[in-house]
């Protein structure tokens, strides 16, 4: 006697076209017995095969049909697009660029402590920060340096002392924003803080007994190998004492501390519990719409940080191959629901992923004709962002998980307190 296993079944909202498209993988051949149903209210679609009964929530409500024709009796996949029962205003998405942002400053409790999410030890003791703000996007200086320099109404200008006068209006590309005690700074994946509203006690700074050379000699020999990507000599880790926990970085220069957003808990305005904020994943789909909206690229380079404890590599290993890197390339905001996701249906990122070498990567980032864009993770945040790539492709059906070169994959989006 053979045994019978539930079927993967995958649907993803089609709003341009009105549609769900649907993917069924069976684990034997269809027969004439094998039958598919939607719903009266056309929310569920039901595939009975082999004896069992397999239902998924829908991401979108279907026109209800009571038996749809299985038109490929003896195959393994079986697929069908289902129009909508309702109008495309219902199902719009937004553009990369107003999607929301999970913890901005609004979303923030004054006041609010800050712990590590691994153990809960207080990172910041509360009433500390006294305020939170967000900062501006990533080009946010160039874009004002450039209106400055190139406004129509102001001819004969001399650019030799733009500088200066950018400079005065606190928002030249050579301007910095420096942490304040009592604020906390709201960037979209990390916080801004000044190293003094830090329990010293709670945290401890990665020895850099391994930076054995200038900072000099670090950007010459970045320069002769060829990598000009994502050196920060004046940073260093910084973990929780409690569980070694990597909480962030601090800038020994500036005396300021930035904790990753995944790493750390807040208090919220609206509270959802720690068991309902937003996750790396999170965090990591939004880094990727903001980066299409900032520049229009939907392909991308994950880096691992590089910092003043960790020596700087070669691009060679010691094994002699190059080291790995993590491209994605965004292809769509989706809403989706598989069987392999017990919280289906979500709204997600559908994203085409590859490894390639640190020679492919910088040809890719370095080109005059480049669409692909760096973001700089930590090394073991992008380990993760890997982990979940290579997890979500079996939510698809076998024959969807490869386009070409690139694996399928999906990265779930986060909806805030409307989601």
């Amino acid at each position: 006697m053979n045994e019978s296993r539930p079927v993967l079944i995958y649907a993803e909202l089609l709003s341009r076209i009105q549609g769900v498209s649907v993917g069924c993988e069976l684990y034997t051949p269809s027969s004439p017995d094998t039958k598919a149903t939607i719903s009266s209210d056309g929310w569920f679609f039901t595939i009975h095969h082999d004896g069992i009964q397999t239902s998924i929530h829908l991401p979108g409500q279907v026109v209800s049909v009571k038996q749809l024709p299985i038109q490929s009796i003896g195959k393994k996949h079986l697929s069908c697009r289902l129009p909508l029962a309702s109008s495309l205003e219902r199902h719009a998405f937004s553009t990369p660029g107003e999607q929301t942002v999970p913890w901005s400053a609004t979303d923030l409790q004054p006041g609010s402590h800050i712990t590590c999410r691994r153990c809960h030890a207080n990172i910041v003791e509360p009433g500390l920060i006294k305020v939170w703000k967000d900062l501006p996007s990533e080009n946010w200086a160039e874009m004002m340096e450039f209106w400055h320099c190139h406004k129509p109404h102001d001819h004969g200008h001399g650019h030799e002392h733009d500088d200066d006068g950018v400079a005065s209006k606190a928002y030249g590309a050579n301007s910095r924003i420096s942490a304040q005690a009592g604020v906390g700074f709201v960037d979209l994946s990390s916080f801004l803080l000044s190293e003094t509203d830090i329990s010293v006690s709670a945290i401890t700074k990665v020895p850099s007994s391994l930076e054995s050379r200038s900072e000099s000699e670090n950007r010459d020999e970045t320069h002769e190998n060829g990598e000009p990507h994502s050196l920060h000599p004046d940073n260093i880790s910084i973990s929780c004492v409690s569980c070694k926990n990597q909480l962030g970085i601090l800038n020994e220069l500036g005396a300021a501390v930035t904790l990753f957003k995944w790493q750390v808990y807040v208090d919220e305005q609206i509270s959802q519990g720690p068991d309902n904020s937003p996750n790396l994943f999170h965090w990591v789909s939004s880094i990727l719409l903001a980066t299409i909206a900032r520049s229009g690229c939907s392909k991308s380079i994950l880096l691992p940080m590089k910092l003043k404890d960790q020596p700087v590599q070669n691009v060679s290993q010691a094994n002699g191959t190059s080291q790995s890197l993590l491209n994605i390339w965004v292809f769509n905001n989706i809403s989706f629901s598989s069987t392999g996701e017990g919280r289906s249906p979500m709204k997600a990122i559908k994203v085409f992923y590859r490894m390639v070498s640190q020679g492919e990567a910088d040809k890719l980032l370095d080109s005059m004709m480049s669409d692909v864009q760096d973001i700089t993770l930590p090394a073991e945040a992008i380990e993760k962002v890997k982990d979940i790539l290579n997890r979500n492709n079996f939510l698809l059906p076998q024959s969807d998980r490869q386009f070409k070169e690139w694996k399928v994959s999906l990265l779930e989006k986060w909806e805030g307190k409307d989601g």
